[in-house]
């Protein structure tokens, strides 16, 4: 199916103007205007996640997982709508219940890839489809290289998950570099060509991201508190994320005290007799366990059966 469904017609927005993405003017060669279907959420926390369209069974549900866990913490997961790794971040996200945005190279009257008409209507609704393109324009690989320097510049993360030599995700690297954007990559076998872009990365001082927590962590550590994770959808979902792994002692403790309603990080500490440090990296578990959630206000809670 080829068809995309819009919960309502695009609107245009323009540089400075209402809507407009400030990550955007970053750019040197910025669009002059953005096509936008749906709603577009925050960026600030979003996370750009792209790869390889011929990428193995392994790394699409890593990327599925990966952008399930960041979702679920309320980062809005960037791609670009792509077959493969791109297509696995957007259905993580959507699993978990997050937003996501797709950057498309074409407009919005039919999809490409053909295939996925049903995903990026699913987004439309729930995040958004962006464009510079006119909806009558062709997939020219040139605007598909446009595109990778919006995803770069939209999100202040972006994650690697797997990428050969040549290939789209490395342009996209390049440009995120170029704007000072923090690189991230899924490390691969050194016998895959598949993955030789990630360890090409990998030598050039990207950062290394096995988990959701690798991104969560640096993003912690130069901002402060967690990720904020909003209730609502992503609670009713969060019980899809539990891991099956078993907690710690440590952790076991911070999810009874959660259990007493909302809570702030002093007032756990103080009970829990547990430093600022210590207790963040239990919470950073459990929220990725979709075991607890953050709210907007900084409290945290714990996710009911």
């Amino acid at each position: 199916m080829d068809r995309i469904t819009l919960p309502a017609p695009a609107v245009v927005v323009h540089p400075g103007g209402a809507g407009w993405p400030a990550g955007l003017d970053a750019l040197t060669d910025a669009p002059v205007l953005l096509r936008v279907a749906g709603t577009l959420p925050k960026l600030d926390d979003a996370v750009a996640i792209v790869g390889t369209r011929f990428a193995d069974r392994d790394a699409l549900a890593f990327t599925r997982r990966l952008a399930a866990a960041l979702a679920a913490t309320g980062a809005t997961i960037v791609s670009g709508g792509a077959l493969g790794i791109d297509a696995a971040a957007h259905e993580g996200a959507l699993a978990a219940g997050g937003s996501t945005v797709a950057v498309l190279a074409t407009g919005f009257a039919r999809a490409y890839p053909r295939a996925h008409g049903s995903l990026f209507s699913e987004i439309a609704r729930s995040g958004a489809l962006v464009s510079e393109a006119a909806d009558d324009d062709l997939p020219f690989q040139s605007a598909f290289l446009r595109r990778n320097r919006l995803i770069a510049a939209l999100a202040p993360t972006l994650v690697v998950a797997q990428a050969p030599l040549r290939s789209g995700a490395l342009s996209t690297a390049a440009m995120a570099k170029r704007l000072n954007r923090k690189v991230f990559v899924v490390p691969s076998a050194p016998w895959d060509p598949r993955g030789e872009g990630c360890l090409g990365l990998l030598r050039r001082g990207a950062l290394i991201c096995t988990s959701a927590a690798d991104v969560l962590s640096v993003r912690a550590s130069e901002a402060g508190p967690l990720p904020a994770a909003s209730p609502g959808r992503r609670r009713a979902r969060a019980k899809n994320l539990k891991g099956d792994e078993r907690l710690s002692d440590t952790n076991r403790r911070v999810l009874k005290a959660l259990g007493r309603g909302l809570r702030h990080l002093d007032e756990l500490c103080s009970e829990l007799d547990m430093t600022a440090s210590e207790l963040q990296e239990a919470l950073l578990t459990l929220i990725l366990s979709g075991l607890a959630l953050r709210a907007p206000d900084g409290t945290y809670e714990r996710v009911l059966d």
